[in-house]
């Protein structure tokens, strides 16, 4: 909010909640998605509240998750133009019977196998790709890892994670590129050993 003051010069004590109301988004963005990334999917609904702040004037929408620890305003989050894609429909990965951790070799530069994944964690990865956002074209990189995705029409191969850059969540299919920080909570125990397996609930 403080944007307000410092990009338009309006004055704090002019301003006023004009409205608030419950609202629920399918992914983590609250419905002000950044352009290029992908948001976990894994608890929606994502609950929250949608503020409008007035001065009288003019008005500002910011949405906000359950506890207001994270507050956006739509229109200051980076956007380029259409068109989108949406990589599951497009690399058909609604069809996969199975996807593989892929990680470079950096003696050979080759691909070997790291593990394959449960089917849990590859619907987990699709519902995430389900998304229209504006892909831009790829930058040139030695990506670390792949998921390769066994689909009814062949092989679709995601690359992610520069080696030139590994703080930022890369990911490279068919000549595009965007952000997915997500998967790396979901690949994590892929490198580190067995996936972390589900505790049993316990019964008195």
């Amino acid at each position: 909010m403080a944007r307000l003051f410092t990009e338009h010069g309006i004055a704090f004590e002019s301003l006023y909640v004009a409205s608030v109301g419950a609202a629920q988004w399918p992914n983590e963005s609250l419905g002000c998605p950044e352009s290029g990334t992908y948001y976990d999917t894994s608890d929606a609904p994502y609950t929250g509240n949608i503020y409008v702040l007035s001065n009288g004037s003019q008005s500002w929408e910011y949405h906000s998750n359950h506890d207001d620890s994270i507050v956006v305003r739509c229109d200051e989050i980076t956007r380029v133009s259409p068109p989108t894609v949406n990589l599951a429909n497009e690399a058909d990965l609604h069809n996969a019977s199975e996807v593989t951790l892929m990680r470079r070799d950096s003696d050979t530069g080759n691909f070997v196998v790291r593990r394959v994944m449960t089917e849990a964690d590859m619907q987990r990865l699709i519902d995430i790709f389900d998304l229209e956002t504006d892909l831009s074209p790829a930058p040139g990189c030695d990506s670390v890892f792949r998921l390769d995705f066994v689909t009814r029409s062949g092989s679709s191969e995601v690359e992610f994670i520069c080696a030139e850059d590994y703080s930022a969540f890369d990911i490279f299919w068919n000549g595009l590129h965007g952000y997915a920080p997500i998967i790396g909570y979901i690949i994590g125990p892929y490198l580190i050993g067995d996936p972390v397996p589900t505790l049993p609930t316990a019964t008195p």
